[in-house]
């Protein structure tokens, strides 16, 4: 691990000065920033990003020089979190791996827990977001906003997914989560891990059979290319974190830390769109591209994921079981 932590540091201390030498608009800049994120440069992440940097260059007067980097190329998640608490990154995106940092929030990675968009605005603009900041800072991790990431749905080679027994045999791929794991597993598949920059040459080459994804990833990571079946399951909702190095984001004058928390409230706004919009278009776009595209039988998947649920609080304990409360009864 610790191996690990020094590459990772070593990396993005050179992209750090890489940049320096091909970025002539930073020297005019007080400040400069790396923001990162490891998908593609069509994902809503991205999205976010650039609406972030154009809210910061408009109202920074030149003070803050932003600099984005995307699909991969400074590394997965794990190696996003740890850049960014010792401070070798400025501001990155992170989804389903932040449970590597606090487990607590694997709730949010609960099937299910979400019953709309609306209803993860109230839970992560209320008390429950107010207390995720707190306990990331206590990471190193401060929250500027939290991100759209999108429904997951469920894509694969083998046969449409319509209840959860459909799933038996699956080679599916998840992200860096347990908690992800258990739960097609639970469905039925034989699930694991896998770098998202990694996911299409392991589709193509057929190591693993299917993926879950916002759909918008069907087309912007061209899933449609090595998938046949498109099932829309919205089992997850995925909460994505913009983060900043907290050692950074305690360096700057109060004025800039405000700034930088409205631009990016406003970045997630942007999110937001682009996931809704990305979920109405999908459908018809997978099918021009010969895609076969079913609805699941969600009953079928909340029933299946009951079990899910109550494990996941008896491991937890009561903490676990408190969070879930306050994001089942929040209207």
């Amino acid at each position: 691990m610790r191996v690990r932590r020094t590459i990772v540091a070593l990396v993005f201390a050179m992209v750090g000065l890489i940049s320096i030498f091909v970025d002539a608009t930073a020297d005019a800049a007080d400040y400069s920033f790396r923001v990162y994120t490891n998908n593609n440069a069509l994902s809503i992440h991205y999205a976010g990003l650039k609406a972030f940097k154009e809210g910061v260059d408009a109202k920074a007067g030149g003070k803050i020089d932003t600099r984005l980097f995307h699909s991969g190329s400074l590394g997965d998640d794990i190696a996003t979190l740890q850049a960014l608490q010792t401070g070798t990154l400025d501001i990155g995106t992170v989804d389903t791996p932040i449970t590597t940092v606090d487990e607590l929030l694997g709730v949010f990675g609960l099937p299910y827990i979400f019953r709309d968009r609306d209803h993860v605005a109230k839970v992560m603009n209320g008390p429950v977001g107010e207390m995720v900041a707190e306990r990331l800072q206590k990471k190193g991790l401060k929250v500027l906003a939290y991100f759209e990431g999108g429904f997951r749905h469920i894509t694969n080679n083998v046969r449409p997914i319509v209840k959860p027994e459909d799933l038996k045999g699956i080679k599916l791929r998840t992200p860096s989560s347990a908690l992800r794991i258990k739960i097609f597993k639970q469905y039925g598949a034989n699930a694991s891990a896998l770098p998202y920059p990694e996911l299409y040459p392991a589709l193509q080459t057929k190591v693993f059979d299917g993926q879950e994804n916002p759909a918008i990833e069907v087309k912007t990571a061209k899933f449609y290319e090595v998938q046949k079946y498109l099932s829309f399951t919205g089992h997850v909702y995925t909460v994505s974190y913009l983060l900043m190095s907290d050692k950074v984001h305690a360096k700057l004058p109060a004025d800039l830390q405000k700034l930088l928390r409205e631009a990016a409230q406003t970045a997630a706004k942007a999110t937001v769109e682009v996931g809704i919009k990305g979920d109405a278009e999908v459908a018809e776009f997978a099918k021009s591209k010969g895609m076969q595209v079913n609805q699941a039988d969600v009953k079928a998947f909340v029933d299946a994921s009951k079990p899910i649920w109550t494990e996941f609080a008896k491991e937890q304990g009561a903490e676990a079981e408190k969070l879930i409360k306050m994001v089942a009864d929040t209207q």
